[in-house]
């Protein structure tokens, strides 16, 4: 790895729908040993949204592993059931808003939790083309076995915060959220 402050030539998409690619000139920074291998070197460590992206895809793969193993679930899967735990009678629609994912994620895993006895949809009253989803009670303990899961591995993965901490970085978490849901990204 190069010395802290050397400078070091990368290469960044800049226009991600062409995959145009340009040259930046970055200072580099001895990299912590938390970032991924491959990365050490580069400005990665700098950024926020790196950082952010790889950390969400990091926490999915692990959390697809660890449902698979224990509930026979894919992260999705979870997802509309916590919703739906949540907000009973919600529409798909909430869910891939709350969720934000796209319709055809949510579709597949609403299809799969039905499929399964573990939730049904009826039609909204005075809506027949509004749909209304529910979980069945095979769906309901089915969530709340995966919930005491869930709290160990948020605790393990906040160990090493104090409380202080833990509530700054949630505080951070919710005001990226905000400026995500005010459309300033794009």
């Amino acid at each position: 790895m190069p010395p802290a402050g050397e400078i070091r030539t990368i290469m960044t998409n800049t226009k991600m729908a062409n995959a145009t690619t340009s040259a930046h000139t970055v200072p580099v920074a001895a990299a912590p040993a938390s970032v991924p291998q491959g990365t050490a070197g580069t400005a990665f460590e700098s950024s926020t949204f790196f950082l952010l992206v790889t950390l969400g895809n990091r926490l999915n793969v692990l959390a697809e592993r660890r449902l698979r193993r224990s509930l026979d679930l894919t992260v999705m899967e979870w997802r509309v059931l916590t919703v739906l735990s949540v907000e009973p009678a919600a529409p798909p629609g909430r869910i891939v808003t709350i969720a934000g994912v796209n319709k055809a994620a949510v579709s597949r895993a609403v299809n799969s939790l039905e499929r399964r006895g573990l939730l049904h949809r009826t039609a909204a009253p005075g809506h027949r083309l509004r749909t209304q989803l529910f979980l069945t009670p095979a769906g309901e303990e089915l969530h709340n076995r995966g919930m005491s899961d869930r709290d160990l591995a948020e605790k393990l993965l906040l160990t090493g915060f104090n409380d202080e901490e833990r509530a700054a970085f949630k505080q951070g978490m919710r005001k990226i959220m905000r400026t995500l849901d005010a459309g300033r990204l794009g």
